[in-house]
């Protein structure tokens, strides 16, 4: 499963090949200081290990949630990762802003938008964009009703991409990081366009 927008193309890993270019973002220790774990791989090869088990759980995967690799194209260089994946203890949330759950089950168990660029393509607006064109597929391809992301009020930079996008702040979760009250935000459709149409304005200008 492969995305194109202007600058970027989303696709699937590639272990061996993108291992040594996934190591700025896995193996540094400024960018997994976010992640749930709490620490960098020490190696090439842990990266290797980490990019082999996406490249399976995209291959079994029926559900269409998957890591995929951020490649900019003016340099055919991997420089982040964007990843969709199942939350499904966040019951109390679907009763309040769900009340009918889709019978195939995307929306029981509620799914979240992560992502993860190395700091020499921060600042940028890579993961804005790699993260419209991965939330339009969420609601156009999977028919989600909602999409959630969770941040550390900390992470200023990944703040700033929900603002963009558009999501709007419902509280707080202590549902992951080892209960660590982290910031939940939601998006839906409707606020996915009105933002887009905001974005791409400023994108030309």
């Amino acid at each position: 499963m492969q995305f194109e927008t202007r600058r970027l193309i989303l696709r699937d890993w590639y272990p061996n090949e993108d291992a040594r270019k996934a190591m700025d973002i896995y193996g540094d220790a400024r960018v997994m200081a976010w992640d749930e774990a709490g620490k960098k791989d020490a190696s090439i090869r842990d990266v290797q290990w980490r990019l082999q088990a996406y490249a399976e759980r995209a291959r079994r995967s029926h559900d269409g949630l998957r890591n995929w690799a951020v490649v900019q194209k003016d340099i055919g260089r991997v420089i982040g990762t964007i990843e969709l994946a199942a939350l499904p203890d966040l019951e109390d949330v679907r009763k309040q802003h769900v009340p009918e759950a889709h019978e195939d089950g995307l929306e029981t168990d509620y799914v979240e938008m992560s992502w993860y660029f190395r700091p020499a393509s921060w600042g940028y607006g890579y993961a804005t964009e790699a993260a419209f064109c991965v939330a339009e597929y969420c609601f156009e391809v999977l028919g989600l009703s909602v999409l959630l992301a969770i941040a550390s009020p900390e992470n200023t930079r990944a703040v700033a991409v929900m603002d963009k996008l558009g999501m709007r702040r419902d509280g707080f979760t202590t549902r992951r990081f080892g209960g660590e009250a982290l910031l939940l935000y939601l998006l839906s459709a409707s606020e996915l366009r009105m933002a887009k149409e905001r974005w791409l304005k400023d994108f030309v200008a």
